[in-house]
């Protein structure tokens, strides 16, 4: 019998996960505001409950994708939130990108009531989502790793397990900032190619098969997409939200981030 799974949090990636467990036959109840989305997956056979608690009441493994740590918290201790059920799943997944300390933080009522709780962070555009190709990183109890790889499986074709509570979320952490780094001097190299008169269609083409290639480099044009196309709420503001949480994990361990600070500021000013 497969496991039932509950997801809550219907935006891009939430909606894609969703949908490819609902074709690899998984139960499925969802939560979401934008009745829009949930409609849709019930048309595709997911079942649709009224709250996080409900959600919680009708999972093995309760999967959480909401955007910002305050949404997490809410959704596990608000109004009607999985802290609230008169059941609860044998583990909960953590999959939105928070902080480290709070992810550790949130998992300690669970963990006190025997609940399982890992965070497990996703990397990766829509359209990786969408085949299925996400990278997970994901830290908690090893034994619940193994548990429901499977189901992580659905989701992502790379899913490493790096820890304990939050080191997924510091592994994604670590990789947006390089991430972010990269898009900087990527910017800056353009900008260089472009004024010497050279087209730097051609050069990025060069370095994508030279020791200076990177993802930035490689998907150059959906990178570019992101400035061009800017609108609140959108990928850039997701990853300087990321940054913000990387510099404060930064100045908690007493590690100098000086790259990753003027890259922040780059980008956003």
């Amino acid at each position: 019998m497969k496991a039932r799974l509950g997801l809550i949090g219907l935006g891009k990636m939430g909606m894609v996960m969703a949908e490819n467990l609902l074709k690899k036959g998984y139960p499925l109840a969802v939560f979401d505001l934008d009745q829009k989305r949930v409609k849709r997956l019930v048309n595709l056979g997911a079942s649709a409950v009224s709250g996080p608690d409900q959600v919680a009441e009708n999972s093995d493994l309760l999967l959480i994708i909401v955007r910002t740590t305050e949404q997490v918290r809410y959704v596990l201790f608000g109004e009607n939130g999985v802290v609230s059920a008169s059941s609860l799943p044998s583990a909960i997944a953590v999959m939105s990108t928070i902080s480290p300390v709070d992810a550790r933080k949130m998992a300690k009522p669970f963990q006190n009531k025997g609940i399982g709780f890992i965070d497990a962070p996703v990397s990766g555009a829509r359209l990786r989502a969408e085949s299925g190709d996400l990278t997970i990183m994901v830290g908690g109890d090893s034994g619940i790793y193994r548990k429901f790889l499977p189901i992580f499986e659905v989701i992502g074709r790379h899913v490493v397990h790096v820890g304990s509570v939050g080191a997924g979320q510091t592994a994604k952490l670590v990789n947006n900032m390089l991430l972010l780094v990269n898009m900087c001097v990527a910017h800056e190299a353009k900008a260089l190619i472009e004024d010497t008169g050279m087209d730097h269609d051609t050069i990025f083409d060069l370095i994508r098969v030279s020791t200076g290639q990177s993802w930035v480099i490689d998907n150059w044009n959906t990178v570019a997409g992101w400035w061009q196309h800017y609108s609140p709420g959108t990928a850039l503001d997701l990853l300087y939200e990321d940054i913000d949480i990387t510099l404060q994990l930064g100045e908690k361990h007493q590690v100098p981030l000086y790259l990753s600070a003027l890259a922040k500021q780059l980008l956003r000013y």
